[in-house]
């Protein structure tokens, strides 16, 4: 009796080592949209920061020096300055939030592809599978045939014999 053998079995084999590929793949993928994710979350905190130390540098800046007591107007240009300073920070700060945005959403782009591929990948593998079934069942249900055949002629083998010898 012959074993089945699944002459398109290379090819499965090729496709579960794409699926598997493309499923590290969409891993690795996720993982740098969340990197992508958490330094979002860094530069708004970074911002939100930068707001508050911006607003409490108004609040103080014509408070009177504790120390002396006097408010001249090179120290209230200092505070102003460093106030001004910060304000361009902020505004670093919100331009590297919307570049950071562009690259979470082509982060989030190839998050996609990825998945589609997976999707498509898993596709491909189960057509495989099912056929692979098929050509199973198939070939089992020849040899099941063949046997009947064989198991048929034997017994009207048997019965003629016992025929002639009465």
């Amino acid at each position: 009796m012959s074993a089945f053998i699944y002459r398109l079995q290379l090819l499965l084999d090729q496709r579960e080592e794409l699926k598997e590929a493309a499923a590290r793949h969409l891993f690795d993928e996720e993982a740098e949209l969340e990197k992508q994710h958490e330094k979002m979350r860094q530069l708004q905190r970074l911002l939100q920061e930068l707001m508050e130390k911006r607003k409490q540098m108004r609040r103080e800046l014509l408070r009177k020096p504790e120390g002396s007591g006097v408010l001249n107007a090179m120290k209230v240009q200092e505070r102003t300055a460093y106030i001004d300073a910060v304000s361009a920070q902020i505004e670093d700060v919100q331009s590297d939030i919307v570049s950071q945005r562009t690259v979470i959403e082509e982060c989030g782009g190839r998050v996609r592809r990825a998945k589609n591929r997976v999707e498509e990948s898993n596709r491909e593998v189960e057509v495989l599978r099912k056929h692979r079934a098929k050509q199973q069942e198939r070939f089992q249900r020849e040899l099941d045939e063949k046997e009947e055949r064989t198991l048929d002629e034997i017994g009207n083998v048997l019965y003629t014999t016992r025929r002639r010898s009465i």
